[in-house]
């Protein structure tokens, strides 16, 4: 009795373009936390140049995250059509 076995598969990382998927998700990621930082750094210097109140400041960041959610949520919706 034998057995025949196939030779293994390289993981999806081991490959050329599983490594350049992992830099641009690790990059995207990067942008995004980035993104977060800069709002929130810009914040006084909103306050300071349009003459906004501190509850004005929380609508300009609520304002920043919903579209960011919408933007989101359209690119899941891109990658699922438009995807494998």
């Amino acid at each position: 009795m034998t057995t025949s076995t196939a030779p293994p598969r390289a993981s999806f990382l081991a490959t050329g373009r599983g490594k350049v998927t992992l830099a641009l998700l690790c990059a995207v990621t990067f942008l995004d936390v980035m993104d977060g930082a800069i709002v929130n750094v810009a914040l006084p210097t909103i306050r300071t140049h349009l003459g906004f109140s501190v509850q004005n400041l929380q609508w300009v960041v609520s304002g920043y995250l919903i579209t960011y959610g919408g933007f989101l949520l359209l690119g899941g919706r891109a990658g699922d059509l438009l995807g494998r």
